[in-house]
């Protein structure tokens, strides 16, 4: 996998590195990474774990506007009765709260791709660290109710906080720049199997397709770290 050097990498290395690849819009990777970070609590690896967000588009061909909430582009786009499509929210929401956090059903929807771009250009100018702290942030909003990712302001706002320069992020987010970034990250995820999000890596090694439940989770990370404490003890 190709990775960009992070300038602001930190000089100790993390037991466990998990490459997630995701998108904002995704309920499932929502759900994923938050199960993900429950198992690494309950399995007191805090600060030993590194979560690294690579760029996945769950829906490629959305418009790049569009003035549709998410469950009239599902009506739209997969021909299902709204019936079924609120019924279908209803019970995201009702798992996403097992884990603690909120879940509003009625969200506007539109292309992520510029969203991507601008993850891109922070982690080349800031790190990985930081565009995936960005990116979660997003997705976290996103769903919460609390922010709105197709807001080329707030996003650029968002992207000059956390340490990008607001041209370049304006390039970014317009597609001037990082485009081919983008792909590159989807073509990794498809070249280790991926067919969807949320996709994960684990020490470059292990691979979990989609949002495991958190005991499976928590069963991963301790097989991956006792690997990873015995590879040290070896070196």
């Amino acid at each position: 996998m190709n990775q960009t050097p992070d300038p602001q990498a930190d000089s100790t290395t993390p037991l466990i590195t998990v490459d997630v690849w995701t998108d904002v819009v995704c309920p499932w990777c929502y759900i994923g990474e938050s199960r993900l970070h429950d198992a690494i609590e309950a399995e007191g690896l805090g600060g030993q774990v590194r979560l690294r967000a690579h760029s996945f588009e769950l829906a490629p061909t959305s418009p790049l506007h569009s003035d549709k909430d998410n469950v009239a582009h599902m009506v739209e786009a997969q021909g299902m009765p709204e019936a079924e499509v609120r019924e279908m929210e209803a019970k995201i929401q009702e798992t996403v709260r097992e884990t603690g956090r909120e879940y509003v059903t009625e969200r506007p929807v539109a292309n992520t791709r510029a969203l991507h771009r601008v993850m891109q250009a922070l982690g080349e100018a800031r790190g990985i660290d930081v565009a995936t702290a960005f990116f979660m942030e997003l997705q976290r909003g996103y769903f919460t109710g609390t922010a709105n990712p197709f807001e080329v302001e707030a996003v650029v706002a968002r992207a000059i906080e956390a340490g990008l320069d607001e041209q370049v992020a304006r390039s970014a987010h317009a597609g001037q720049t990082h485009d081919e970034k983008v792909e590159a990250e989807v073509r990794d995820a498809t070249s280790l199997g991926a067919r969807g999000v949320p996709f994960f890596l684990f020490n470059d090694t292990y691979t979990a397709p989609g949002a495991l439940p958190t005991e499976a989770f928590r069963q991963a990370l301790r097989q991956i770290a006792d690997e990873a404490q015995g590879e040290r003890a070896q070196a």
